[in-house]
C-alpha cells in the first residue's frame, strides 16, 4: 500500500465503523449446468458470494464477471442482471423478480433453477446501506466491485453462519446477521485498498489526504465554525476544487455532511445527557435555538424536547429545567 494511502486509514476506520448496514433480502441461489437466472434491478446494491461450483454473472450493459469459489462481487443499484450455472453454453432462462424477502421459515430461502448437474451456490442479498454522516456510501458506484478470495482468506464461513440465521432467526439474528456483513464489506474494501484500485470513490476520496483532512475536521470538530471556504483551506485546495471533489467522493456537499454529523451529536446528548437544549445546540455549533430545532425536526421528525422524552433521557438535573 503507498503513503499515499495509508495517510486516509485513520478516518477510514471511522468511516467503515459508523456504517449502517440493513437487509432487506438474503437468498442461496443454485443455478444449475446450462441453466441461468435473470433478476430486476434493485434500488439498492447487491451482495454476491459464491459459496461453491462455477459460473457468471453477466450485468445488463453485458459484462461478464466469471465466479468460482470465494468469489465476491458487489453490484452498483439500479443494474438488473443475470446469473448462470457451470458452463457458458446456457440454454434455458427463468426470469424472476426480486431476491426472496427476509424469511420466517425453517429452512434456508433458496431459488433453484434447472437440474442435473451442479453449476454454481452463490449467497445473494439486497443491502440497505448508509452511514452515520449521511448518504449510502456505494449508491455512487457506477461499475460492480469485484474480489476473490482463496480458502484461507474466504468468507465462506461467515455466510454459511449468515444463511444460517437467515434460516432459523432468533433473538438478535438480525443484529448478528448485520455484523457478518459489515466484516464482509470492511475484508472487501480493506482488499480493494490493498490493491491500489479502488473502485469506490469514497475509499479514493479517504486516500487523498486533502479530502481526508477536511473530513477529519467535520469529524473530529463538528462545532466549530466551518465553511466550505474553510474546510477549502483545511484541505489545501480551492473552494471549487474542494466542493466538487468532495461531491464526487461521498455523494453530498460538505456542509450537508456536516449538518448530519451535528444532529446526530446533537440526538446523541439529548438522550444521554441532561443539557439544555440551548447547550446541545451550542456544544454542536448552532447559533439558535430556533435554527437548531428546525433542523433537528428535519432530520428526526420531531422536535429536541420531544425526542428527549421519547429517548427516555434525564429531563432535569438538580431542579434545573434542560427543555
Amino acid at each position: 500500500m503507498s503513503n499515499h494511502s495509508l495517510f486516509g486509514l485513520p478516518i477510514l476506520e471511522r468511516f467503515l465503523a459508523a456504517l449502517d448496514i440493513g437487509v432487506a433480502n438474503f437468498t442461496l441461489c443454485d443455478i444449475r449446468d446450462g441453466w441461468s437466472a435473470r433478476f430486476d434491478a434493485c434500488e439498492t446494491v447487491t451482495l454476491h458470494y459464491c459459496m461453491q461450483g462455477s459460473g457468471a454473472l453477466v450485468t445488463q450493459d453485458g459484462e461478464r464477471i466469471s465466479l468460482s469459489t470465494h468469489s465476491f462481487v458487489l453490484l452498483p443499484p439500479g443494474a438488473t442482471y443475470r446469473l448462470e450455472g457451470g458452463s457458458s453454453l446456457t440454454t434455458s432462462e427463468t426470469n424472476y423478480g426480486r431476491l426472496t424477502d427476509w424469511p420466517s421459515r425453517e429452512t434456508i430461502p433458496t431459488i433453484q433453477v434447472g437440474g442435473g448437474r451442479e453449476g454454481i451456490a452463490t449467497a445473494c442479498g439486497e443491502l440497505n446501506l448508509g452511514t452515520h454522516f449521511g448518504s449510502d456510501p456505494f449508491r455512487t458506484m457506477r461499475r460492480p466491485l469485484v474480489a476473490q478470495f482463496d480458502g484461507k482468506s474466504g468468507l465462506k464461513d461467515q455466510f454459511v453462519l449468515l444463511l444460517a440465521e437467515c434460516a432459523r432467526p432468533g433473538l438478535g439474528s438480525r443484529a448478528l446477521v448485520e455484523a457478518l456483513l459489515k466484516q464482509c464489506l470492511i475484508m472487501v474494501v480493506r482488499r480493494q485498498i490493498d490493491t491500489g484500485g479502488p473502485d469506490l470513490p469514497w475509499a479514493a476520496g479517504l486516500a487523498d489526504r486533502r479530502l481526508a483532512r477536511a473530513l477529519e475536521a467535520i469529524l473530529e470538530r463538528p462545532a466549530s465554525p466551518l465553511s466550505v471556504e474553510r474546510l477549502a483551506d483545511i484541505a489545501g485546495m480551492s473552494r471549487s476544487a474542494f466542493a466538487a471533489q468532495f461531491m464526487k467522493a461521498f455523494g453530498q456537499p460538505p456542509m450537508a455532511m456536516l449538518k448530519v454529523v451535528r444532529l446526530r451529536k446533537a440526538a446523541e446528548l439529548l438522550a444521554t445527557t441532561a443539557l439544555s437544549v440551548v447547550e446541545v445546540a451550542r456544544m454542536v455549533g448552532f447559533s439558535s435555538r430556533s435554527n437548531f430545532s428546525q433542523a433537528f425536526h428535519a432530520k428526526h421528525g420531531m422536535d429536541p424536547t420531544a425526542f428527549r422524552r421519547r429517548s427516555g433521557a434525564v429531563n432535569y438535573q438538580a431542579g434545573r429545567d434542560v427543555r
